[in-house]
């Protein structure tokens, strides 16, 4: 096989051949400070913060038994919904500074400027420090990537272990190690105990490049790449089995499982319910589970949603969160490997970044069950690698003359029509900036840039200011939407990347969608009704779902029991077990009736009414004047009840074991409860 991958390969073209010197090491400080100031920016008051991910951490922060079961709730009753090793991070993180909103982002942080630097190199290695510089900076201003790098999810660990598992195949087949290949696979191992199933979307590309471009005889590749296997299996499984083993009567309830098993959670709620909606019953009476949102929506609406099929991904509002070079990315992609010809190594490199990027892009694109805009954070590294390497190629044949330079202005040109495609979507409906001229502006200026291209193909010095100036015009509507979301005003929500200017109805839709994911605080008045009246051995409070559960835990560290699960559907608790933790003195209140309507159907009202039904028929309903505040937060000037926490809206408070007298505490037989 001619030519490894890994090896430094002899410049071939007049911007791979810029070595990296003190201006290129400047450029990328200075994008690193770029990707930082984006992620860093007024962090502790304009962030994603999904609160059943933070009270994990809060409770992992009680016992190491929490910690290593990765509890949702201090008393270890039931599981977070994904696997540890991001949430460790976050704990570690949270433990040596302080338990905080800001502590437990610090990781994600880290691991967003991490990818930037480590995409640099990446591509650096293959096709010098011009395209490495691009694909970093295209990185740094991925709208989408700002959002997931300032949220508590596990979307930016997930994608530095991956860029780490490329890192270690590239040295694997440069330099013929096993050993690295072996590092690679655990790497991907990991990556599956940050996010399960969704890790191995990187395993086909790999083991293809691997084959066709490793150094020892190909009857050996298979060899290895089965030794690989073995230990990305060990190493996936290690932790969800290590689970399953332990008694149930030791651990936590596997969260979002039917079976209270890590190895179900796997193939079903983080597997096949990514697919195909399914009805999980939970044991209970239910319907199918809706995920928060789920529901197809509008710019307006605040969801980011393109409904499952081939074009998903072309989509406005999910374009607009990571798919801006697209036609670039392709263009260029093409052109570089027509460019590499000859050039085995080169071929690969961009083989796999295709690979990568195709293999999540079907993927994503036939996710027709449970589905937020931010699962598609993955593929940004491929698309930014394609784009930057693209964007050198296109230079490289403008340079070279002949009817390919006119390849350079046409992706510019067309890059430049995609984007006006996804900003007219927003700007009627979203925008209050003055819209009138921004299109026709744009464009006229892409336009110029492109003329002055065509006109100064023989000037090398005025065609690389108008290449860098084309670039550079393409990269204003994906750092607005990085500003935009850089400058949030809310704490809690799914991470997804807004725009600026938004108008106050657009912006009211995006905070009635981020309350979906709950409040990080609760209603103080509660809280401090339930402080008062708790007694030793008891919990602070039993809830219908981890979302009524998740402020209580967050604010106090104490145990909360959320009785059925994420989703409202987990099998965790029947009546009859219930009955026996009340007669044994554990819990005493419980808080049931999440908020609005809509909001209980996708929380599971339907699946939890035997339990429910137990709790009226055995309990007595608590005053609401006696336990909820009657001063809301205000929103846009208003008074609303979207902007109020979940138990503050219409749910329910019982007294299981009532012990003070009905006209102190209690609703009067002819009141409704809430």
């Amino acid at each position: 096989m001619p030519g490894t991958i890994g090896a430094e390969q002899a410049p071939a073209t007049p911007l791979a051949a810029t070595n990296a010197s003190l201006a290129a090491r400047l450029a990328l400080c200075g994008i690193v400070l770029l990707t930082a100031a984006l992620r860093c920016w007024r962090i502790d008051a304009g962030s994603f913060i999904v609160p059943y991910y933070l009270a994990g951490v809060r409770s992992q922060l009680e016992s190491w038994h929490n910690f290593f079961f990765n509890a949702f709730d201090p008393a270890g009753f039931i599981s977070l919904d994904k696997p540890p090793v991001a949430f460790w991070l976050q704990a570690a993180s949270a433990k040596l500074f302080g338990f905080g909103t800001v502590s437990v982002l610090l990781p994600q942080l880290a691991e967003g400027i991490g990818s930037v630097a480590l995409l640099y190199a990446l591509v650096r290695r293959y096709f010098g420090v011009a395209a490495g510089l691009l694909a970093a900076l295209f990185l740094a201003l991925t709208p989408l990537s700002v959002a997931v790098d300032r949220s508590n999810n596990t979307e930016s660990c997930l994608i530095l272990v991956l860029l780490l598992a490329a890192w270690a195949l590239f040295r694997a087949i440069d330099s013929g190690r096993v050993s690295l290949l072996l590092v690679s696979a655990a790497f991907v191992g990991i990556a599956f105990n940050v996010k399960m199933l969704v890790a191995f979307g990187v395993v086909p590309i790999f083991a293809l490049v691997y084959l066709v471009a490793a150094r020892p005889l190909s009857w050996w590749r298979l060899g290895w790449l089965s030794l690989a296997g073995v230990v990305l299996a060990a190493i996936s499984l290690s932790w969800s089995l290590a689970y399953d083993l332990t008694s149930p009567a030791e651990r936590p309830f596997a969260g979002s499982s039917d079976g209270n098993s890590m190895l179900e959670l796997a193939v079903g709620h983080n597997g096949v319910e990514r697919f195909v909606r399914r009805a999980r019953t939970g044991g209970q009476v239910g319907g199918p589970v809706a995920e928060p949102g789920s529901e197809p929506g509008t710019p307006t609406s605040g969801r980011d949603f393109a409904p499952a099929g081939p074009l998903r991904l072309v989509a406005p509002p999910l374009a607009a969160q990571i798919g801006w070079q697209f036609p670039i990315a392709l263009a260029g992609g093409l052109a570089a490997w027509l460019r590499a010809a000859g050039r085995a190594p080169q071929r690969l490199a961009i083989a796999l970044w295709a690979g990568w990027a195709v293999t999540y892009g079907i993927v994503l694109s036939a996710a027709g069950g449970l589905f937020h805009a931010y699962y598609i954070a993955v593929m940004a590294p491929a698309l930014c690698a394609l784009a930057g390497i693209g964007s050198v190629s296109l230079y490289n044949f403008y340079r070279a003359g002949g009817a390919a330079a006119a390849l350079l202005p046409a992706a510019i040109a067309a890059t430049a029509l995609w984007q006006a495609y996804i900003v007219d979507f927003y700007r009627e409906a979203s925008l209050t900036l003055e819209h009138s001229w921004l299109i026709p502006g744009f464009l006229a200026a892409t336009g110029v840039t492109c003329a002055v291209l065509v006109w100064a193909r023989q000037r090398r010095r005025t065609g690389l200011a108008a290449t860098g100036l084309g670039l550079f015009s393409l990269l204003g509507f994906p750092a607005a939407w990085s500003l935009g979301t850089a400058m949030t005003q809310r704490q809690t929500g799914f991470p997804a990347a807004q725009l600026p200017y938004l108008s106050a109805e657009a912006e009211n839709g995006r905070w009635r969608y981020a309350h979906l994911a709950g409040a990080l605080a609760p209603d103080p008045r509660l809280l401090d009704f339930l402080e008062r009246r708790r007694r030793p051995g008891e919990v602070l409070l039993a809830t219908a779902n981890t979302r009524q559960a998740a402020p209580f835990i967050i604010a106090t560290g104490a145990p909360v029991l959320a009785l059925g699960g994420f989703n409202g559907h987990d099998p965790v608790v029947t009546p009859a077990e219930l009955a026996r933790l009340v007669a044994d003195k554990r819990i005493r209140f419980v808080l049931i009736g999440d908020g609005s309507p809509g909001i209980r159907r996708i929380f599971g009202a339907a699946a939890q009414r035997p339990l429910t039904d137990w709790i009226r028929a055995h309990g007595r309903s608590v005053d609401p004047s006696r336990w909820r505040s009657t001063a809301y937060p205000i929103f846009g000037g208003v008074e609303s009840r979207a902007s109020r926490p979940a138990e503050m809206v219409d749910s329910e408070l019982y007294d299981l074991r009532p012990e003070i007298p009905a006209a102190d505490l209690y609703v009067k037989p002819d009141r409704k409860g809430g």
